[in-house]
């Protein structure tokens, strides 16, 4: 499957016309504005995307979900698997869509990320919420005890 294939594969409404044929140039341009956003490494959107670098192949699933233009954006491991500055890249990028408005539920077993990202934090023990936090409540030991069962702080507001 091609990145343009892979990035706008969740969003052929958007590309479709009544008749269910692609608008071909339409997709070409959102799929083009997302790898320039991205700044996806790639020869060209028809590249192979398993031919491209994992932080590069993290990015283009992470524009494949907004090209629906969600208002909640879920997040599961978004780093895991790359590299310093693809993790950097990614995490502007985070930011940048908090800052435009945009929801984002980040699943994460990286502490320093959850620590860094997170304006709340909420952590899960044995399938059950176990705490929840503010930034400012969160430490990387009040996090590990609420993990691993030792502390149960949910807010009740």
């Amino acid at each position: 499957m091609s990145v343009k294939e892979n990035m706008s594969l969740t969003a052929l409404d958007y590309f479709s016309r009544a008749g269910g044929s692609l608008k071909h140039k339409d997709e070409q341009q959102a799929v083009g504005d997302f790898i320039r956003l991205f700044n996806v490494k790639t020869p060209s959107m028809e590249q192979a995307i398993g031919l491209l670098s994992g932080g590069n192949q993290q990015k283009v699933a992470i524009a494949r979900g907004l090209m629906t233009r969600p208002k909640v954006l879920i997040l599961d491991e978004p780093t895991r698997g790359v590299d310093v500055g693809a993790k950097k890249e990614i995490y502007q990028l985070i930011n940048q869509f908090k800052a435009d408005g945009l929801s984002i539920i980040l699943v994460s077993s990286e502490m320093p990320e959850v620590l860094g990202m997170s304006d709340r934090i909420i952590v899960m023990h044995e399938g059950h919420l176990s705490g929840e936090f503010t930034r400012e409540q969160a430490t990387q030991e009040v996090l590990m005890a609420a993990a691993v069962g030792k502390l149960n702080r949910v807010n009740q507001e």
